[in-house]
C-alpha cells in the first residue's frame, strides 16, 4: 500500500483520434480518485465544449504567452492550433499526493516522458485500421478531407508509438468496460510500484 506521504501518480492516456480517449478518461475520472486536468487550447469551441471543463479555450498570443512563462507542463500543435497542460494544477495536484490524469497526444507524451519518467504512459490503440476509420466517420462532425487527415495523421502516430520506449502499455480498445478495466489494473499496478 502506497504511504500518504507519496507524491501522487502522472497517468498520460494518449491515442490517436477516434480510439475514444476522452470516453476513457470520463470513466477514470469517475471511478478512480484522480484529478482530471482541463488542456488550454487554442482551437475555436465546438458544440459541446464547456469551457474549463472540456478545454480552456484561449487565442493564440494568449498561448505563447503562457508558454514564454513556462506556465505549461506540455505543449504541442496538432491540426493547425495548440494544445498545452497548464503545469501548476498538475504539479500542485501531484505534489499533494493526489493522482493526475492527462489526456494529451503522442508529442506531449514524449515530453511528459523526458520530464517526468516516472509518469504512467498508456496508449490506447483502436482494434485496427477499418475500425478506427468507421469511428472517425461515425462522429459525423468532420468533413471527408478532415476524417482522411486525421486517419492518416492516427497511423503516423500508432506507428511512432509503437516505435518509441516511451510508453508503459498499450491497451487495445476494443471494449470499452475491458479497456477501462485494464487502466484501473495499471494504473493500481503503478500505484502500488509494481510497474
Amino acid at each position: 500500500m502506497a504511504e500518504a506521504t507519496q507524491k501522487g501518480v502522472l497517468i498520460v492516456l494518449c491515442g490517436p483520434s477516434g480510439v475514444g480517449k476522452s470516453t476513457i478518461s470520463r470513466q477514470l475520472a469517475a471511478k478512480l480518485k484522480v484529478s482530471y486536468i482541463v488542456s488550454a487550447t487554442t482551437r475555436p469551441r465546438k458544440a459541446g465544449d464547456e469551457n474549463g471543463k472540456t478545454y480552456d479555450h484561449i487565442d493564440r498570443e494568449e498561448f505563447f504567452h503562457r508558454l514564454e512563462q513556462d506556465q505549461f507542463l506540455e505543449y504541442a500543435q496538432v491540426y493547425d492550433h495548440y494544445y498545452g497542460t497548464p503545469r501548476h494544477p498538475a504539479v500542485d495536484q501531484l505534489a499533494a499526493g493526489r493522482d493526475v490524469l492527462l489526456e494529451i497526444d503522442v508529442q506531449g507524451a514524449l515530453q511528459v516522458r523526458f520530464a517526468y519518467p516516472a509518469a504512467l504512459l498508456i496508449f490506447v490503440l483502436p482494434p485496427d485500421e477499418p475500425t478506427l476509420l468507421q469511428r472517425l466517420t461515425g462522429r459525423a462532425r468532420d468533413s471527408a478531407d478532415d476524417i482522411a487527415k486525421r486517419f492518416r495523421e492516427a497511423k503516423r502516430e500508432i506507428r511512432m508509438a509503437k516505435g518509441s520506449r516511451a510508453f508503459d502499455n498499450m491497451v487495445i480498445n476494443d471494449n470499452l468496460d475491458d479497456a477501462v478495466n485494464r487502466i484501473v489494473q495499471l494504473i493500481n499496478q503503478k500505484r502500488t510500484g509494481e510497474i
